[in-house]
């Protein structure tokens, strides 16, 4: 097992430490969300059941931006538990890739908003979707991190189970990069890649295991 560094010791930041502050911040920024569904100033609000439709219809972007952002956010947020459960013990090397991470899952609200307002445009996909990326490339890095040469696990991590937290690591940001060629074209449904996330998932899952049986 790695053992934590000194200057990590002195400083008293354990993997506990990380984790809440990781949780915090997942926690904030999932919160924050709900932001991205703007109303009209109360001034120009007519109270009539035909305006109240016609508002909730006009903020159907700003919804489903929502609740995209929220629920992969929150496989985000399973996905680093599953990464940093093995972890023994931190360098500050991976302490730096966890907290740049979370400077951009913070940034997944301004995003998030950014996108439903400018639903019509390109360039708010493309932010959006460069946000996904960000956040999915960063856990990946920390998992290639932590587990080359078995830096900050044991020894005795499977192969397989390594190689699986790789590939699910890298499932938003290869349909990121799908999304933003696609919004490149000037697609305004450039988001509706991240559909296909529980489908690769399976997919993905499905053939580790099937893999596993095979070799087992």
């Amino acid at each position: 097992m790695t053992e934590e560094p000194s200057s990590f010791e002195a400083m008293h930041l354990t993997k506990s430490r990380l984790e809440t502050l990781s949780d915090g911040i997942f926690a904030f920024a999932m919160t924050l969300l709900v932001i991205s569904i703007d109303l009209p100033d109360k001034s120009q609000i007519v109270q009539s059941p035909a305006y109240a439709t016609h508002l909730l219809l006009s903020l159907y972007s700003d919804f489903f931006h929502y609740v995209l952002a929220f629920l992969i956010l929150g496989a985000f947020w399973l996905t680093h538990h599953v990464l940093v459960h093995p972890v023994k013990g931190l360098d500050r090397i991976f302490v730096w890739l966890n907290l740049g991470t979370l400077l951009f899952v913070s940034l997944l609200p301004f995003s998030t908003s950014f996108a439903g307002d400018l639903h019509g445009t390109s360039i708010g996909a493309l932010v959006f979707e460069a946000n996904l990326l960000a956040i999915g490339m960063g856990m990946f890095f920390q998992w290639k991190y932590a587990t080359g040469n078995f830096r900050l696990v044991e020894q005795d991590l499977e192969p397989r189970f390594i190689r699986h937290v790789t590939i699910n690591t890298l499932v938003v940001p290869c349909l990121s990069l799908l999304g933003i060629l696609i919004a490149l074209t000037g697609n305004q449904y450039s988001q509706m890649v991240y559909m296909l996330v529980p489908v690769v998932a399976i997919f993905t899952h499905h053939n580790v295991w099937k893999r596993k049986t095979a070799l087992g």
